[in-house]
C-alpha cells in the first residue's frame, strides 16, 4: 500500500519530467520546432510556396524586365532539363528536411494533404471556370450590346423603358414634328410585284410609329405624312431610326433604313425647321438623306409651336 507521500513525490517527478512547449527542442536530432500546431501548418505552407516558386523560376523571370531576369530567361531556357532535375531534387530536399523538423507532421500526411489539396483546386476549378465564363458572357452582352443588336437586327426597337424610374439620367424631352415628302430609288422586296411601301419610325422611347400604305409604288413613292416624337435633349446619342418596308401578306420586309442619332436630328432641325405659313413641298425645305443599303430618303424635321412645346404623353412609360 503507498502512501501519500510517496504519491505526492511520485506526481512532483513526473510533472519535473514532462517536457513544456519551448520553441527549438533538441531531444531528436537535429531538432524539432516544438511549436503549435497552426504555426507548423504555416511553416509548411510557406516552404510549399518557395518550392513552387523555384519551379515556376524560368516562367516569372520571363515577366519581369530587369537584366537580371533577362539574363536567367536567356540562359535557363538553353537548359531546361537540367534546371527541372536540380529544382526537383533541391525541392525535396527542403520538404523533407522542413517536415523532418515539424513533430506533428509526417511525410505520408504531408503527400496525402497535397493530393487533397490538388482534388480540392480540382473541384473548385470547374466552378470558378463556368462562374468565369458566366461572367464573360454577361460582359460580353454589354459591351458589345449595340454590334449583338445590329446583327440580330433589332438595334432600333427599345427593350426596355425606364422613363421616370430612371435615376441615373434627367430627361429633357421635347415634341417635333418630322415630315416625309418622298422616297426614291429604293431596292426591289420581291420580283413578283412592286413594293407596297410604308415608312416606320423608332425614336427612343416612343411607340413605334408608322405611315399608311402606298401600294404599287415600286422604287419610288410620294409619302407627304407626318408624325411627332419626343426627343431626349440631353441623350444626344439616341438612336432615331426610319425603316422603309415592303407590306406583304403574312409580313413585312425592310427594304432599307436611316439611322440618326439625336444630334443629327437636332442639326436636321437647325437646317430645316423654320415655320412658315407658305410651306410647299420641295427641294429647298426637305434634307436629303442616303438611306442604307441603298435609296434616298426627303424629310423636314419641325420644333413644335409655342402652345405645343410641352413633351408628348403617348408612347411614354
Amino acid at each position: 500500500m503507498t502512501s501519500p507521500t510517496t504519491s505526492t513525490a511520485v506526481e512532483s517527478s513526473s510533472t519535473a519530467t514532462a517536457k513544456e512547449r519551448q520553441g527549438v527542442v533538441f531531444d531528436r536530432w537535429p531538432f524539432r520546432l516544438d511549436i503549435a500546431y497552426e504555426y507548423q501548418c504555416w511553416i509548411l505552407v510557406a516552404m510549399s510556396v518557395f518550392c513552387a516558386t523555384i519551379c515556376l523560376l524560368p516562367c516569372l523571370c520571363g515577366v519581369f524586365r530587369s537584366k537580371i531576369s533577362k539574363r536567367f530567361t536567356v540562359w535557363v531556357y538553353s537548359r531546361l532539363h537540367t534546371f527541372f532535375c536540380v529544382a526537383f531534387y533541391f525541392n525535396v530536399t527542403v520538404l523533407f528536411f522542413t517536415v523532418g523538423l515539424l513533430p506533428d507532421w509526417t511525410i505520408n500526411e504531408y503527400v496525402a494533404i497535397c493530393f487533397d489539396f490538388l482534388d480540392w483546386m480540382l473541384i473548385h476549378t470547374v466552378k470558378f471556370l463556368v462562374s468565369a465564363l458566366i461572367l464573360l458572357g454577361l460582359f460580353i452582352l454589354v459591351r458589345f450590346k449595340e454590334r449583338i443588336a445590329a446583327a440580330a437586327g433589332v438595334e432600333h426597337m427599345t427593350f426596355f423603358r425606364l422613363g421616370k424610374l430612371n435615376l441615373f439620367h434627367t430627361a429633357q424631352l421635347r415634341g417635333i414634328e418630322v415630315i416625309i415628302w418622298k422616297v426614291e430609288e429604293l431596292p426591289s422586296g420581291t420580283g413578283l410585284k412592286p413594293n407596297d411601301v410604308y415608312l416606320e419610325c423608332h425614336a427612343g422611347q416612343n411607340e413605334p410609329t408608322r405611315t399608311r400604305v402606298h401600294n404599287n409604288a415600286g422604287a419610288a413613292a410620294v409619302i407627304k405624312e407626318t408624325f411627332q416624337v419626343n426627343i431626349d435633349e440631353n441623350d444626344v446619342e439616341e438612336r432615331f431610326t426610319l425603316l422603309v418596308k415592303d407590306q406583304e401578306l403574312l409580313v413585312s420586309s425592310v427594304l432599307c433604313k436611316l439611322q440618326l442619332k439625336t444630334k443629327d436630328v437636332l442639326a436636321i432641325e437647325a437646317q430645316t425647321g423654320k415655320v412658315s405659313e407658305d410651306f410647299v413641298y420641295d427641294a429647298n425645305a426637305f434634307s436629303q438623306l442616303q438611306l442604307q443599303p441603298r435609296g434616298k430618303i426627303w424629310l423636314r424635321v419641325n420644333p413644335l409651336e409655342d402652345g405645343e412645346q410641352q413633351p408628348l404623353t403617348s408612347g411614354l412609360c
